[in-house]
């Protein structure tokens, strides 16, 4: 940051001697307290004079400081105090003492009559820590009252906070002092008052700090004695008001004004669900986990959580001016994260039953990381949840796991699914594997793994045909990321293969011998994949992403009885009749060569959320995409059963160029009805006729606890592969049950 910050001052230097007088914009700060109903005056037949606050040079100056190390101290060229820190600070205690009802007069100077107690402060330190990409607001101060007829010290208090901070930005930095001065002073205002009655003085209880900091000689933030962040294990026993999240929230308080947070659990605010404040049954205003809600004082009820807005979790708060009410979290946060069996996400599908009661919370989606998504977070009650395969029940005994939240904790949950069934596969409470880290804001994943399976059955003991088989599975998943928010950049190599030996079956029907089989292609991919997002605001960013995809070896389809193979152009005008050397007919017939299909994309634009309330959630990516698939002289089976011929068309390559829209949106339309819609198109600017789209849609009705109904329709358009019917379409309806009487 400090080469940030002279290179900047140097640019403003040279812009200033080019162009003349241009003067980069000043910025003034000053701290405050929140406003307090003010006390009866004069109960206390006492008066108490402040002196003037004691601030070390180096900190008593316009310039806000900010400091590496111990060693090192630097001043902000932009950033500068409304008034000096002594005069300000001494406002601000003359504020809070005056309002504290200890005293009949607080006064700033020596009246005819002398003061019974005198108040003696000090500034140790009044500055932003850099801890090398962390931030934190650090304010030391010690309090001294003496009394003034014997001059003789009856109360010290001193005091050495620092908060986190989540960014660099020297108004949170000025807020978080404000913050602690005002704690310290919660603190220090009842002793002050005790001691004045001649009372002992009140146990001074030591707020819990949001973590422990761990040794770490090379760290600075660790030399500074920073404290880091919550982990997501006991958010019911944090001191919320000594995180770097509530530091750093930026929304605004205005005068008059009081504030709601709710602290976001999983540390992820624009993934937890909106928050909504009512206030007598109306709505008053809305917000997001993890961040202020600024309203008018008085009293509220906040209405949270997932699922319909039956279930929601609702907390009554009182809000006074100037102060914001956090709501301690007693509920609990479930983050589930899909993958395959090669732990790469995708947008599996799941449902969450709370076992309590058995009620139904909806439908939970995987994520597809190269549109930018990201996983939803669940705002649960705290107890037994059971996920189960969506269009299940609660009594499912199979494709189901449970995961026990308690208050306060963010769960982190994995979820293997079959990509084609859906099946669970394992599930459980496990942090992601997000990778290594190599560097600064980068890390490297990457995996290898594999099977051999070897089998020899004889006729009758299964369905499965007699013989012998050998099959060879092979993946590599390989991933690197670099993350500096607002910076998001992912790239994917994913290799998939497996071959499987099979022998061929004789004119007898017999197997022979498993050394002179054939070997057959079971899994062949090849994919890479590298998508930039620059997420400018919560709701929209910027994406660049490129793609490419391809098989690596032949692909063949085997007849039982040699077959006559017709050869069709891509309109399905005949090319040629195959026959084999002998007349009889082909014994296979060769799909896909290696490398083919290439398929490569590219595509520029930007992710909106355009939808995300307590209704819907609905996500679009729109720009300009580029596509282009070689077919490399791949052919595809269009087999006519009228006809003793087998036949297959040729794929026509394409280089296409148009107007590329994503739409992934959820809808609850009540705690029973649900829906889906994934929606995927590119318009090419050549002609519609070559548009190519994906419509996936989901819609699933909770009949009885014990009963569901599902229906899919799924939409493909691919002009290249069948130019004369491009459309395919597939639809189901499903209706699980499970009931037992006892």
């Amino acid at each position: 940051m400090r080469h940030v910050r002279r290179s900047s001052w140097l640019a403003t230097l040279l812009l200033a001697g080019c162009f003349g007088a241009t003067t980069a914009e000043q910025r003034y700060y000053t701290m405050s307290l929140p406003t307090a109903e003010q006390p009866p005056q004069g109960h206390k037949g006492t008066e108490l004079l402040l002196h003037e606050v004691e601030v070390s040079p180096v900190y008593n100056r316009p310039q806000i400081v900010y400091r590496f190390s111990p060693q090192e101290l630097q001043f902000f060229r932009q950033n500068n105090w409304a008034d000096r820190p002594s005069r300000m600070l001494g406002q601000l205690l003359a504020q809070a003492f005056a309002r504290s009802g200890t005293f009949r007069s607080v006064v700033e100077r020596m009246g005819a009559k002398p003061p019974n107690y005198v108040l003696d402060s000090s500034v140790e330190a009044i500055e932003e820590l850099d801890g090398g990409g962390k931030w934190f607001a650090h304010l030391a101060m010690t309090l001294r009252l003496t009394r003034f007829e014997d001059n003789r010290t009856v109360w010290q208090f001193t005091f050495d906070e620092r908060r986190p901070l989540n960014e660099q930005n020297v108004g949170l930095v000025v807020r978080a002092m404000s913050e602690i001065l005002h704690e310290q002073l919660q603190i220090a205002l009842p002793q002050v008052d005790a001691v004045v009655a001649g009372k002992p003085l009140p146990e001074r209880v030591t707020p819990p700090q949001a973590g422990t900091p761990t040794a770490d000689a090379g760290n600075p933030s660790q030399e500074l004695g920073m404290e880091v962040e919550f982990d997501g294990t006991n958010g019911a026993r944090v001191n919320w008001r000594h995180t770097a999240q509530y530091q750093s929230d930026p929304t605004p308080v205005l005068a008059g004004q009081g504030a709601i947070f709710l602290p976001a659990l999983s540390l992820k605010p624009d993934r937890e669900p909106p928050v909504t404040v009512l206030a007598d049954g109306a709505r008053v205003a809305s917000g997001t986990m993890g961040r202020r809600i600024a309203v008018a004082p008085g009293n509220y009820q906040v209405e949270f959580g997932s699922g319909p807005v039956a279930q929601h979790l609702v907390r009554e708060v009182t809000v006074v001016e100037g102060e914001t009410t956090i709501v301690t979290p007693d509920w609990s946060t479930l983050e589930v994260s899909v993958v395959n069996v090669n732990f790469i996400p995708f947008l599996g599908t799941y449902e969450i039953i709370r076992m309590e009661d058995r009620e139904y919370m909806g439908i939970g989606y995987g994520v597809n990381e190269e549109l930018g998504q990201e996983t939803q977070v669940w705002v649960l009650r705290p107890g037994l949840h059971k996920l189960i395969q969506s269009g299940s029940t609660y009594r499912a005994r199979t494709n189901f796991s449970t995961v026990r939240l308690v208050p306060g904790m963010a769960v982190p949950f994995t979820l293997v699914q079959d990509e084609v069934t859906r099946d669970f596969l394992g599930a459980g409470v496990s942090e992601p594997d997000t990778g290594k880290a190599i560097a600064s804001h980068w890390s490297v994943q990457s995996s290898l793994g594999g099977s051999v399976l070897l089998t020899s059955r004889t006729e009758g003991f299964s369905s499965a045909p007699s013989g012998s088989s050998l099959g060879i599975d092979l993946f590599t998943d390989n991933r690197v990321q670099f993350k500096s928010d607002p910076h998001l950049w992912i790239t994917r190599l994913e290799v998939e293969e497996g071959q499987t030996l099979t022998p061929i079956i004789g004119a007898d029907n017999t197997p022979g011998s498993l050394l002179d089989g054939r070997l057959q292609s079971s899994k062949d991919r090849v994919y890479l994949n590298s998508v930039y997002i620059y997420q400018y605001l919560p709701w929209i960013g910027p994406y660049v992403g490129v793609s490419a995809e391809t098989s690596l070896f032949n692909h063949y389809n085997y007849f039982t009885k040699p077959t006559a193979v017709v050869l069709q152009d891509p309109n399905g005008y005949t090319l040629a009749t195959r026959t084999g050397s002998d007349g009889l007919g082909e014994t296979q017939v060769l799909l896909a060569g290696s490398l083919a299909p290439i398929q490569l994309k590219q595509s520029v634009g930007a992710n909106l959320r355009v939808l995300h309330n307590v209704f819907a959630d609905l996500n679009l990516r729109s720009g300009f995409g580029s596509q282009q698939y070689i077919a490399n002289g791949q052919v595809v089976p269009l087999d006519d059963p009228s006809t003793a011929a087998f036949e297959v068309r040729q794929v026509r390559s394409t280089a296409l160029t148009g107007i590329e829209v994503s739409a992934l949106g959820q809808a609850r339309v009540s705690r029973y009805l649900q829906a889906s819609t994934e929606f995927d198109v590119l318009l090419p600017f050549e002609g519609l006729a070559d548009t190519q789209m994906t419509w996936r849609n989901t819609i699933s009705l909770r009949v009885s606890s014990f009963a569901a109904v599902t229906y899919t329709l799924n939409v493909v358009r691919q002009p290249n592969v069948n130019p004369i019917d491009p459309y395919a379409y597939e639809q189901g309806l499903q209706l699980r049950f499970f009931y037992s009487p006892l």
